[in-house]
């Protein structure tokens, strides 16, 4: 449906006829052809591209009071498009400054679109890093745009939910809400206080998704770095390299022969706290990894990877703050290895091959090739869970439905283990799914939301909890009344926040029932 002339001029007015466009070919580039798995129709009325709270908080009040839907996003990675007709977009591009990084006080504050690659590499010139979203270094830096925020790094430097500070927030209804120290201080080195705390609010199990208003700023807790400034590099896309590996820093992959024995050696890095990264990566992720030139190769590494890895395992990467504690660290590292009989996969280890794997999972460069790899393209599951042990069981008992679709000759077999994630030294875990569909199938949107539906159902049936991939309505109203309910308070808090229902909430929760 056209949008309303004195609304169209209204948002010109705002931005300036520049900034806002209803052309066909402009709403055309923002359209996802697919949507939760089903082809999806609908298109954005209209683009703004505000460059300040201040705008975002006008076009905000225009859609409440025009009862025109909004949706706001940075980068875009994930579920970014229109529930329904009669939304706008809120492209939040022209935001994306880095407004301080304190050195002191060790946090960052940046704008949605302030990248993660963009603020790290600001971070590592001051002796300092930060956590990036497992999706790679290209997606937003504000920990409440970055969906989880899980990452590589996430085994030191946690994840999204414990590292998000101060917030600068437009309500759903176009209220400025200055979160934690912000409000009280104007400084941003905190996130609660003083009196009650709203991080619980804009900030769930994940992030609303776009449909709670739209985060304009938010600082995120930074931590030290040992490395150097840069990563010279040596070579020419796609086959780069650095020219040396970082002084005290290595890369090694160990595989178990029993999954219990691997999650006994991760439990006990966790507890030594000697690892910067640890990614429960299979062989096929190590070789894509690695791969620089062609799918042959690719294929032809994780022939030789699979062929020498006992079963499950894990990348480890450790970054040492001296020489000494670096011997500490890898000495620790062979014990346990020893210990849990772990056998290492020498190729990572090769100077050759090190140096890149160092560089591509500290810059996060490398998750397409991880999860989009020709070896197993589809992620089915996404979860994660309250500590590592558990995040696993979970995924082994996936695992035991992807068999099954593989045995009906739905899924192709790749041959590979499941992908998990040690975050916080193993107090959480995170694991995918990572299925490839056989050519064969006719309908493969059938077969991706059967992994879907068959990971909910054991999720609730073995009692693994509420996973990180919970959005839409269906799912929280799927979940909550195994959960204590939350669905229901879930859709009172949207209700009183976004009493227009202004803010489009398809992948987030509507107020439907209330």
């Amino acid at each position: 449906m056209a949008l309303k002339r004195d609304f169209y001029k209204a948002l010109e007015d705002i931005l300036g006829p520049e900034y806002v466009s209803d052309e066909p070919e402009i709403v055309e580039t923002y359209a996802n052809p697919v949507r939760h798995g089903i082809p999806a129709h609908q298109r954005f009325e209209a683009i703004t591209l505000p460059e300040s709270t201040e705008q975002v908080q006008a076009i905000v009040r225009l859609c409440n009071r025009y009862k025109v839907q909004y949706k706001a996003s940075s980068t875009g990675w994930l579920y970014s498009d229109p529930g329904g007709p009669n939304c706008i977009k809120i492209d939040l591009r022209r935001m994306n400054r880095i407004i301080e990084i304190n050195e002191k006080s060790l946090y960052a504050v940046v704008e949605p679109y302030v990248i993660g690659a963009q603020l790290q590499a600001e971070c590592m010139k001051r002796g300092l890093n930060c956590n990036l979203t497992g999706a790679g270094g290209n997606c937003s830096a504000l920990p409440l745009a970055a969906h989880v925020n899980l990452g590589h790094l996430s085994q030191s430097g946690s994840y999204g939910e414990r590292n998000t500070l101060a917030v600068e927030w437009v309500t759903p209804d176009g209220e400025i809400v200055r979160l934690g120290s912000l409000g009280s201080l104007g400084e941003w080195f905190c996130g609660d206080g003083p009196g009650p705390s709203l991080r619980g609010i804009i900030r769930g199990n994940t992030t609303p998704l776009g449909g709670l208003g739209v985060y304009t700023k938010a600082a995120q807790k930074l931590y030290h770095w040992p490395g150097p400034w840069t990563f010279p590099m040596e070579g020419v896309s796609p086959k780069y390299k650095p020219a040396y590996i970082p002084e005290n820093f290595l890369c090694h992959y160990y595989s178990f022969a029993t999954l219990e024995a691997m999650i006994d050696a991760v439990l006990k890095i966790g507890e030594a706290e000697i690892a910067t990264e640890l990614m429960c990566f299979n062989a096929a992720m190590m070789a894509a990894n690695l791969a620089t030139r062609h799918i042959e190769e690719e294929r032809e590494i994780y022939k030789k990877f699979s062929e020498s890895v006992l079963g499950p395992g894990f990348m480890v990467l450790i970054a040492g703050n001296s020489k000494r504690d670096f011997e500490y660290r890898k000495r620790v590292l062979q014990r346990i290895i020893e210990e849990t009989g772990g056998k290492n996969l020498p190729d990572v280890e090769d100077p050759e091959n090190q140096g890149g794997y160092i560089w591509r999972y500290y810059r996060e460069t490398g998750s397409i090739k991880e999860t989009g790899r020709v070896l197993a393209p589809q992620a089915g599951m996404v979860g994660g869970n309250d500590c590592f042990p558990l995040m696993t069981y979970f995924i082994k008992s996936c695992s035991k439905f992807k068999a099954k679709l593989i045995e009906e000759g739905s899924l192709y077999d790749d041959g590979t283990a499941p992908f998990l994630q040690s975050i916080e030294h193993g107090h959480m875990g995170h694991g995918e799914i990572l299925a490839r569909i056989a050519v064969t199938v006719k309908n493969p949107m059938e077969v991706a939301r059967a992994i879907n539906n068959g990971s909910n159902q054991i999720a609730i049936n073995e009692h693994y909890g509420v996973p990180q991939h919970v959005w839409s309505d269906a799912l929280h109203d799927l979940y909550g009344p195994h959960a204590s309910n939350y669905h229901i308070w879930l859709r009172k808090i949207k209700k009183t926040f976004d009493p227009n229902a202004a803010s489009e909430s398809s992948t987030f929760i509507t107020a439907k029932d209330v």
